[in-house]
């Protein structure tokens, strides 16, 4: 019983023991990475020696293409496959060739250090390469297909080279990628590298990319973006609202704060009924165009207060009063409502906005909506709009629903004919009144004075026949 315990203990040990090392610590640190002191003696004719101290280790130092052949022979590295980490320090290298057999044996793969221009061929089927590490090279280029074979591989260090594309592996499983110190990276590259596989980045704080590439020409203020910003916008993409699209519109700089991007989200023809909410974080840019939507209402929502551009047209919004009192209203700098269902613009609520009050020049395009034109519309609307031309770049396209007039064309005369000529009138009935009244009351008290003094009344008040009330008087 006890026999069989302990050969139950030994299968389960001795694999793992024959794939770690004595010492995992100083082997292992940082996948496979061993110090230039680990390196075979400088008169060494074998520039390749396994590790006595690490099991199935070896390292190869200071070798261009003949010696490393050489290397790994006289090392017997690729002789028996007992190898499974390898590191080469200061390989000088016109290019890196991975279709080698010597590779698909190895577990732990580390090149670093060295002058590498690109990495060709691929590795073969089946290698079990799970850690490579081909730092600090100034590797160029890969070619396509370079590691996609490498179906085990969990942790990829291309740091420290001159690649501007993240080269193509496993598209399942998680990976520890470290792309740091890379100058001539793409933020492109980083995207589309994300979208392939789930990623965890070593270094991301000291990852950056250029942003001159066609898809992220939004970022007008700065060359290199941090990695932190690429991830948002992948997360941004990826948290979109449902049939949405969602897009960096620019970057914003605020002092001691790190920059963030504001979001441009476009919704058009969608067939909604509704503004959509919540908007993502910073949307400054909101495009609603072809939907059926009837209400402002939700720009009231916490997630519209950064936003400055609302384009909304072709729509069933019936009127503006929703906008009352929002951040919008302060803040925006271009309203789109054309051809909408709006039969009034409230003069009061228009009157508020501050055109002048911010260095953008706002702009409202409101045509193709047909109004009730009456006498406040002429009186009101017309008038103020005639003031705030430069703001309404389609205001000749503000027509009446029941004349064919533009708003800007009505004429007070005819629309306030009737009610201009009840209140003119009616003060002149007034005054005349008033006037009558004095006269009257001038004159009773004129013939009352005559009366009392001369004994008579003038006239014509003598001629007037006597009331039954005038006994009253006498």
């Amino acid at each position: 019983m006890l026999f069989a315990q302990l050969l139950v203990l030994l299968l389960v040990v001795f694999p793992t023991w024959c794939l770690l090392p004595e010492d995992d610590s100083s082997c292992y640190h940082q996948c496979f990475h061993q110090p230039a002191d680990a390196c075979p003696a400088p008169e060494s004719t074998c520039r390749c020696r396994q590790l006595p101290n690490c099991k199935r280790a070896a390292v190869c130092c200071n070798v261009n293409k003949f010696t490393l052949t050489e290397g790994l022979g006289c090392g017997n590295i690729s002789a028996d496959g007992q190898v499974e980490a390898l590191h080469i320090r200061n390989a000088t290298l016109d290019m890196l060739n991975l279709t080698q057999p010597v590779w698909r044996r190895l577990r732990y793969m580390t090149i670093t250090d060295g002058q590498i221009n690109s990495v060709v061929g691929e590795f073969a089927k089946h290698t079990i390469v799970s850690c490579l590490n081909l730092s600090s090279n100034r590797i160029q280029t890969f070619e396509q297909r370079s590691l996609v074979n490498l179906f085990n591989l969990s942790l990829l260090d291309l740091s420290h080279n001159n690649l501007s594309d993240v080269p193509r592996f496993k598209k399942e499983g998680t990976i520890t990628l470290d792309m740091s110190g890379n100058p001539f990276m793409l933020c492109s590259s980083l995207m589309d590298t994300l979208k392939r596989t789930e990623i965890r980045f070593n270094n991301e704080n000291f990852t950056f990319c250029l942003s001159s590439s066609k898809n992220f020409q939004w970022f007008k203020s700065i060359d290199r973006l941090p990695l932190s910003q690429v991830i948002t916008l992948f997360e941004l993409e990826e948290n979109c609202i449902d049939n949405c699209t969602c897009e960096p519109y620019r970057l914003e700089f605020v002092v001691g704060k790190p920059p963030t991007f504001s979001v441009a989200v476009n919704c058009s023809g969608e067939k909604l009924l509704s503004l959509p909410t919540p908007l993502p974080p910073y949307t400054i840019y909101l495009n609603v165009t072809n939907n059926n939507i009837t209400s402002l209402r939700e720009l009231s929502a916490p997630s519209y207060q950064y936003l400055r551009y609302l384009y909304a047209d072709n729509n069933q919004i019936s009127s503006i009063q929703p906008l009352e009192g929002t951040k919008f209203m302060s803040n925006f700098v271009a309203l789109s409502l054309r051809n909408n269902k709006i039969k009034t613009f409230e003069t009061y609520l228009l009157s508020n906005i501050k055109f002048y009050r911010t260095t953008n020049v706002r702009h409202i395009n409101l045509g193709l909506n047909k109004l009730h034109c009456d006498c406040k519309t002429a009186k009101e609307f017309k008038t103020w709009l005639l003031t705030k031309l430069d703001h309404f770049p389609d205001y000749e396209e503000i027509q009446c629903e029941d004349m064919d007039a533009k708003i800007t064309e009505l004429d007070q005369t005819k629309l306030c004919q009737s009610k201009q000529d009840w209140t003119d009138y009616i003060y002149y009935i007034i005054t005349a009144e008033v006037l009558l009244l004095v006269g009257l009351i001038a004159k009773v008290s004129y013939d009352y004075w005559v009366f009392k003094t001369a004994g008579y009344l003038p006239w014509p008040a003598s001629k007037m026949p006597k009331l039954p009330c005038d006994w009253l008087c006498e």
